[in-house]
């Protein structure tokens, strides 16, 4: 009787380690990230090789790319405050999210309206 308890535990203990195993891992980013989209990935790319290719000639590589880095999160920030917007209104959003943020914004940036 003693044998089939220890057994019947055993057995037991065995398969609550199974279901724990078999049960996924929560993910990392939070259950409300989504994964980035194709275009937003290469834009990403983009930003980081304009971001190595500026800092090719400086002396301190390290503190040229984190200052990169920081202009990048600050860009990022600003387009989530204006997020909605559209036309005038986001150019508006932009420039005051940047003046807030004490970044200086360059106009058309070589953009000629018809």
């Amino acid at each position: 009787m003693k044998s089939i308890a220890t057994f019947l535990g055993a057995a037991l203990l065995c398969g609550s380690f199974a279901v724990q195993a078999q049960t996924p891992p929560p993910p990392a980013g939070g259950a409300d990230r989504k994964p980035p989209t194709p275009e937003q990935r290469e834009k990403f790319r983009g930003d980081m090789r304009a971001a190595h290719e500026a800092c090719k000639a400086a002396t301190d590589k390290r503190a040229s790319m984190t200052e990169h880095g920081k202009r990048m999160d600050q860009r990022q920030e600003i387009a989530e405050a204006c997020t909605g917007k559209r036309g005038d209104t986001l150019k508006q959003c932009y420039r005051a999210e940047a003046d807030k943020r004490g970044i200086k914004h360059h106009g058309h940036h070589g953009h000629r309206r018809s």
